[in-house]
């Protein structure tokens, strides 16, 4: 099973935020996507968004995924591409938000 991933949030953020991780899922499936056909430029740009864009709304860690996978794009590290997509998808299904 796996482990939940809470995060606390400001509650400012409470109506963005299903909207930032609905377009997150859609990052996961245009990931797949680019992932069949060898695409890391657009992996590498997904990354890049989501390096920038998570800190944002409070999720540290999933910008620190994003820099991660960017950077692996950026050096064709494939092992490394494909082990921090999977960490993505993760981090998302495990995901619980509370807001304050």
């Amino acid at each position: 099973m796996s482990q939940t991933i809470t995060v606390t949030i400001d509650a400012d953020l409470e109506e963005i935020i299903p909207t930032f991780l609905q377009n997150r899922q859609k990052d996961i499936v245009s990931i797949a996507e680019a992932l069949t056909s060898n695409d890391y430029a657009t992996i590498e740009s997904i990354a890049h968004k989501l390096a920038g864009n998570a800190g944002s709304y409070g999720l540290d860690d999933l910008g620190e995924i994003g820099s991660k996978l960017e950077a692996a794009c950026q050096t064709n590290d494939i092992d490394k591409i494909k082990s921090y997509c999977q960490s993505y998808g993760d981090y998302l299904a495990q995901l619980e938000i509370k807001f304050e």
